[in-house]
């Protein structure tokens, strides 16, 4: 008797999830569309990076503060209503949002918008955002983006990496690791968008049947 009442409150404890998303919250966080807004932003911003004739430092800065400021509010909404994280990934989360929110505005400060300054805050948010994808793709995966977090990981590393290990890079060397970095994302991105809009297609297909007769 002992061991069965033991069995089911383990399994009613597993049950439970580990914290829960703020109401009406999870239907935002987990919706493609999110991810494909990032994927379109990210893409859009390579493409005038790339096209823009006699592009500035001051140009380059705007155009990485926009994604970095996107990024940042994407991380915070995860956070706030993303289903499948812990406590402690959902905070991670939240920190590192505010964080690319605050590396964002530095790059939109005029003072600060020194190539070297802008490198260094760049290769900085790209190795620990990375870093932070990657960690929490292994330990707590989100349903359907477990290898997109775990590829634009590994992107974000190598490129802060390249930047940390070689500050004085000319504005046209930074352009062009700039614009691969948000071609490789944004086009990640687009992919694992259109990935989750058939999974979840294919989920309320699935649950229509079902929930029909209860109705």
């Amino acid at each position: 008797m002992s061991t069965q009442d033991s069995s089911a409150r383990h399994e009613s404890a597993d049950a439970l999830p580990a914290q829960p998303p703020l109401p009406g919250a999870d239907r935002i966080a987990d919706h493609w569309g999110l991810v494909l807004a990032y994927g379109l932003v990210s893409v859009g911003l390579g493409l005038v990076l790339a096209v823009w004739p006699g592009e500035t430092l001051v140009v380059c800065a705007v155009l990485i503060a926009i994604q970095i400021l996107v990024s940042g509010v994407l991380r915070i909404v995860m956070a706030v209503g993303g289903r499948g994280l812990d406590g402690g990934m959902r905070a991670l989360q939240g920190l590192i949002g505010g964080f690319a929110l605050i590396v964002g505005l530095l790059c939109l400060r005029h003072p600060v918008q020194t190539l070297l300054v802008i490198g260094i805050l760049l290769g900085v948010w790209w190795v620990v955002s990375g870093v932070i994808d990657v960690v929490g793709a292994l330990v707590s995966p989100v349903h359907g983006r477990r290898a997109w977090d775990v590829v634009t990981g590994v992107i974000s590393i190598l490129a802060g990496g390249f930047l940390l290990v070689n500050p004085k890079l000319s504005l046209g060397v930074l352009v062009v690791v700039i614009c691969v970095w948000l071609f490789l994302i944004g086009g990640i991105a687009l992919f694992t968008a259109f990935k989750l809009r058939s999974e979840q297609r294919q989920e309320a297909a699935a649950a229509g049947p079902t929930a029909a007769p209860a109705v």
